[in-house]
């Protein structure tokens, strides 16, 4: 029986997702289908770009200080409620 695999598919071999025998079918569809195997190496080469250290993505320190001060901005204070907290604007 031949299985059509989709990107999801690809995607969960990539992060090792699969159980084996899903596995070794989709590496016979790698060998035997070129556009999925083409498809394949596009996932992969993304994937490690993303993995690459000149890529990793950090906030900067302005933006820190920016959402520390949004932060800051908002207190809260016991609600009349018993289930909520209000949010007061200082």
């Amino acid at each position: 029986m031949y299985k059509t695999f989709t990107q999801n598919d690809l995607i969960r071999f990539l992060y090792n997702e699969m159980n084996s025998e899903e596995s070794i079918l989709l590496k016979d569809a790698l060998l035997n289908d070129a556009e999925l195997c083409a498809t394949y190496h596009k996932l992969k080469s993304s994937m490690d770009l993303l993995d690459a250290e000149r890529y990793s993505l950090t906030p900067s320190d302005f933006s820190l200080a920016k959402i520390k001060s949004y932060a800051r901005g908002f207190s809260s204070k016991p609600s009349k409620y018993l289930s909520r907290i209000d949010l007061v604007l200082n």
